[in-house]
């Protein structure tokens, strides 16, 4: 007979799950209330939780044989991937060539850093090669933990890099991996709706630049389509649902605010499990005899982790044993199980609400969805959709494409060869 849990390990368990649940109801005003936001951020700059952020990437253009790079910089700033792509004479893009950088060294400029990574990508060029930057923090959210990358000089500071290293490239646009996503999807499957789901969270949509209120437009360009950078990682600090964990979360990160992405990022989600599991090794119902030293350093436990742990349960004794140092007990792996549920479970169900939102907004029948957190956690992925169907409104369907990492540096290659 397996072992039981203890009467105060099932009553944190308890609360724990009370705490993380979400009710339909709350969902579906969840869906509203993002629904609304969306449509007040395309009418002001100010009051709105969303940026609304128009890109005016214009559809594939570029001259026949065309050369552009594209770069994709990490949230952190030490990896940076580069693709180039040629435009053949059916203005159709080609990926040629792509290639992975890591910064050695945690004292080098980010900027410089990726002026190398371009010099050595490409050697030799007679003219200048237009580079289109993915970045992948929202633009809404660029703060100094993202290593000196702030949304108004991200393309000067590259630019001067670029002179500062003699290179003969120009930035032509940054943009959210959300954006780049969506660009590269609509070449290949022509969505209407993309959403990154990675350390950070943000999702793009093709939109009339007619309904974007806030600017004023001629009434020619009004039927023209842009890409939005919704920056939906901001919404919902009026509305998500949040727990004692979440805002202990929020309250000692760096980049405060930004309910959403909190809720169901990958730099967060672990960082809440963790907090369960801290308290109750505080409360002395977990690893009463180990060394507790290693799980108790912030952000320690990966939201990777958690994927693997749900899927078997000998996964936790393995993470555990190899990344903290500590034996867990056939009890300790089924609450540390539970923990994770629980919290991807709250994060499937709320993505799925806010995902439903944006697909109304676009009024779209395909959306792109990529990211580590998918990635790392396929159930994620899959309880998302369903939420997001079930949402949507006398049972419509929208068919979900998911997209691997390079497409969104192939999308950032389309920009510059199309700008």
């Amino acid at each position: 007979m397996s072992a039981m849990l203890s009467n105060e390990q099932q009553a944190f368990l308890d609360h724990a799950t009370t705490s993380f649940a979400v009710s339909d109801e709350s969902l579906n005003t969840i869906v509203t209330r993002a629904h609304a936001e969306l449509f007040r951020g395309l009418s002001t700059s100010q009051g709105s939780e969303l940026l609304m952020k128009p890109t005016f990437i214009r559809p594939p253009t570029a001259r026949p044989s065309s050369v552009s790079l594209g770069m994709s910089i990490s949230a952190s700033g030490s990896r940076i991937r580069i693709t180039s792509i040629t435009v053949d004479s059916n203005s159709t893009p080609l990926r040629t060539h792509t290639q992975v950088f890591t910064m050695q060294s945690t004292t080098q400029n980010v900027f410089d850093f990726a002026a190398n990574c371009v010099r050595e990508f490409v050697q030799h060029t007679d003219s200048s090669l237009p580079v289109g930057v993915t970045i992948g923090v929202p633009c809404g959210a660029l703060t100094e933990y993202a290593r000196g990358l702030h949304a108004c000089d991200v393309g000067r500071k590259l630019c001067a890099a670029f002179v500062r290293n003699h290179l003969n490239v120009h930035v032509t646009s940054v943009t959210h991996g959300a954006v780049s996503a969506l660009v590269a999807s609509r070449i290949q499957k022509a969505t209407q709706v993309a959403a990154v789901f990675d350390g950070g969270v943000n999702a793009a949509y093709v939109e009339q630049l007619g309904q974007v209120c806030k600017l004023r437009v001629s009434e020619e360009t009004k039927s023209s389509l842009v890409a939005i950078d919704t920056d939906i990682g901001n919404f919902g600090s009026r509305v998500l649902p949040v727990t004692m964990w979440d805002r202990r979360v929020d309250r000692e990160s760096k980049c405060v605010g930004r309910v959403f992405e909190k809720l169901v990022g990958g730099h967060y989600m672990g960082e809440i499990v963790r907090n369960l599991i801290i308290d109750m090794v505080d409360r002395r119902l977990l690893f009463t005899t180990c060394n507790v030293q290693e799980i108790s350093v912030p952000y320690s436990f990966h939201s990777a982790y958690m994927g693997p742990i749900i899927e078997d349960l000998e996964a936790v004794d393995a993470v555990f044993a190899a990344e903290f140092g500590i034996q867990c007990s056939p009890i300790e792996c089924r609450i540390i199980r539970s923990l994770c549920s629980m919290v991807v479970e709250r994060a499937a169900r709320v993505a799925g609400a806010v995902l439903a939102a944006v697909v109304l907004k676009a009024k779209a029948d395909k959306v792109v969805l990529s990211g580590t957190v998918f990635d790392a956690n396929p159930r994620m992925l899959d309880e998302t959709v369903r939420e997001m169907q079930s949402r949507l409104p006398n049972g419509a369907k929208t068919e979900v494409v998911v997209q691997s990492p390079s497409d969104e540096l192939f999308g950032a290659a389309v920009n510059a060869a199309c700008i």
